[in-house]
């Protein structure tokens, strides 16, 4: 076999892996599309705190204030609706994970889609309503300037989870590329000669 037919060979099958990388790719923004229903409408009305035990947090702790009478209160709290928040976090994985199941597959029904993300936005519900009682709940331990202080942050809050979620989306697509890229530049697309 002569060198060109076999650079030939070699870069249309390296064009079809990046074919179907890129089908791979489309459907899987395709799926959290479908998923996420682009902005949901709960989200948009939910009010914004730290994920997390953010009681513990020491800035948090500073900013508001807070006594350790009502960290404890609020860990209470937060123990008592533990096994019910994994339980909802759980469900409503397997309810995405039933939805990304059903558009994958190349004949599926749609009344049995549509079912299935019905489901999922019933479960979503169910953990945003299970987080906001647990909200309520822990807002009966803060004084009223101390509530205050959270509803003035809580803008700030929800930037920082969009900067963090941004951050960790490109730090995962620049270790991606990395892992492409470490050979570009080599013949053969940026595989290494004697390797597949």
């Amino acid at each position: 076999m002569s060198q060109s037919f076999m650079s030939r060979n070699f870069i249309s099958r390296n064009f079809i892996s990046q074919c179907r990388a890129f089908r791979r790719n489309f459907l899987r923004l395709a799926i959290l599309v479908a998923v996420a229903g682009g902005t949901h409408p709960l989200s948009a009305q939910m009010l914004e705190i730290p994920g997390g035990k953010w009681w513990k947090r020491p800035r948090v702790v500073e900013m508001l204030q807070l006594t350790s009478d009502q960290q404890e209160r609020m860990e209470e709290i937060f123990s008592k609706n533990r096994r019910a928040f994994i339980d909802l976090k759980a469900d409503v994985e397997r309810r995405q994970l039933d939805v990304e199941e059903l558009i994958t597959k190349k004949d599926s029904d749609p009344k049995k889609v549509s079912a299935a993300i019905d489901s999922l936005d019933q479960s979503r519900l169910r953990l945003g309503k299970a987080r906001t009682m647990t909200i309520i709940e822990m807002k009966g331990i803060l004084s009223n300037d101390q509530w205050q202080l959270v509803l003035d942050r809580s803008d700030e809050w929800r930037r920082e989870r969009e900067e963090g979620m941004r951050g960790r989306e490109e730090g995962m697509r620049e270790s991606d590329e990395g892992k492409r890229g470490r050979f570009r530049g080599m013949p053969g697309g940026g595989r290494r000669r004697g390797r597949m």
